[in-house]
């Protein structure tokens, strides 16, 4: 019979002695620095699929950049940082902006230019003049649906233009978009928009914003994410806007028409703060946009409605 108590077994009636609570004391001890060192070994056990310089498919360097990426997109959000899209549709009329961020923000103002592209309507196609634009890589160049001879540019290839795109799936995490895999991309595409549409974002008309044909026939398919990521398609969808600085320029001779280019661009805006929630804005001039090959006319827009991207930050 061994001489030792079990500190972790009593029978009814046995003494509560020192030693048998020092005894329990020690092996709790003993039994918690044991499961606290097998949970850290656990956590080193990753499976690393017979590349022990790989961790899910990714070398440490890759796997440091995503993190960096990640971290990057998710600092904006932690730091009093908002974006917000706007619509001033009348001359002169005082619009209030909530943006909740407690303190008078640093407001940074961006005229959201027209470009002419294709968009897909099921099985038709239509040019149009948009401020926002989904594609695929494969669309870089889209022949015009009025003018079978004529391409539209979608990504300039010329030196010395600029080339704007962002990642499609970075913005469906800017905007807190999930998805499933059994999911359609319709589906997604959908609640991308209402995303982008939602308060403090004004809602914009239809014909400011569209998809492209490639889009617009996946949507029609009704595939779903997972076969679009099968099919290494995700990393190739692209969302266009194109913002332009803001700077009030005075602009040379009797009306803005008789300017030049780019003294005559933006238009006049007055932005001024209420409160620590919220800013004017006012549309001080009507807007002036330019013309030219591939510029909207006036039958293609709403000339009396200025689109802006604000930028506040505390």
């Amino acid at each position: 019979m061994s001489t030792q108590p079990d500190p972790y077994h009593v029978e009814p009636g046995d003494l509560i002695t020192a030693q048998l609570f020092n005894g329990l004391q020690d092996k709790i001890k003993k039994d918690t620095a044991e499961e606290i060192d097998k949970a850290i070994k656990a956590l080193h056990k990753v499976d690393q699929s017979g590349d022990s310089d790989k961790l899910g498919g990714s070398t440490s360097d890759e796997l440091e950049e995503r993190i960096l990426k990640r971290a990057l997109q998710e600092i904006p959000k932690r730091t009093g940082y908002k974006r917000i899209f706007k619509r001033l549709e009348k001359k002169g009329e005082p619009e209030i902006v909530w943006h909740g961020l407690g303190n008078f923000p640093v407001v940074d103002v961006y005229q959201l230019d027209y470009f002419k592209v294709v968009c897909g309507d099921d099985e038709d196609k239509e040019d149009q003049f948009v401020n926002f634009y989904l594609y695929h890589s494969d669309e870089t160049e889209l022949r015009s649906a009025a003018d079978k001879t004529k391409k539209i540019i979608i990504e300039s290839s010329s030196e010395g233009q600029f080339v704007y795109k962002i990642k499609w799936v970075d913005m469906l995490k800017d905007l807190g978009v999930t998805y499933t895999q059994t999911q359609s991309l319709g589906d997604v595409v959908t609640e991308f928009w209402q995303a982008l549409f939602r308060k403090p974002n004004d809602k914009f008309d239809p014909d400011q914003y569209c998809n492209s044909p490639w889009f617009e026939k996946c949507c029609g398919e009704n595939r779903s994410m997972a076969q679009i990521e099968q099919r290494d398609n995700l990393d190739e969808l692209w969302f266009q806007m194109r913002p332009r600085k803001t700077i009030n320029f005075p602009y040379p001779g009797p009306t803005p028409a008789a300017a030049t280019a780019p003294s005559n661009f933006p238009n006049n805006v007055e932005v001024v703060h209420l409160d620590f929630d919220n800013i004017g804005v006012k549309l001080l001039a009507d807007p002036f946009y330019e013309t030219g090959p591939d510029r909207p006319t006036p039958n293609d827009i709403n000339v009396n409605e200025l689109k802006l991207m604000l930028l506040l930050k505390v």
